[in-house]
């Protein structure tokens, strides 16, 4: 007789209690912990469609969808500002020129070109301007 593997004996028993605990909104480490058994040994079995099944996340409710959004909008925020702060502060002139030539691959229109031209000729004055007042 052969050894029973885990998820015959701690995962596909517990199948509809899994189901529950998902709908509870537990997360996957958590129901790996309450059924004893390892997080990789439970992602390992989810090639079951059974447990992939019951392990599916509930749908999310309007408030959860709102919260999510509003979250997103201000993770983004935090982000743009963070990396505003860094090409400000700390970025050397190869680092900023990296960006710059990120930025500019991502363009498709050609309004965004010509905004970028005005902001070049504007920052072109300032420097012209900075250095005749030296």
């Amino acid at each position: 007789m052969s050894k029973q593997s885990k998820y015959e004996t701690h995962i596909a028993p517990r199948l509809a209690e899994i189901k529950v605990w998902r709908a509870e909104r537990h997360s996957i480490p958590e129901i790996a912990k309450r059924l004893s058994v390892g997080l990789s040994t439970l992602n390992k079995e989810r090639y079951h469609p059974e447990l992939e099944e019951a392990l599916k996340a509930p749908e999310l409710t309007e408030k959860e969808k709102e919260r999510q959004i509003r979250n997103a909008a201000i993770n983004h925020e935090k982000y743009f500002n963070s990396t505003l702060s860094f090409v400000r502060r700390q970025a050397s002139s190869t680092e900023r020129l990296k960006i710059f030539e990120v930025a500019i691959d991502k363009i498709e229109q050609q309004e965004e070109i010509k905004e970028i031209e005005k902001l070049l000729k504007i920052r072109d004055i300032k420097i012209s301007q900075k250095n005749t007042k030296k």
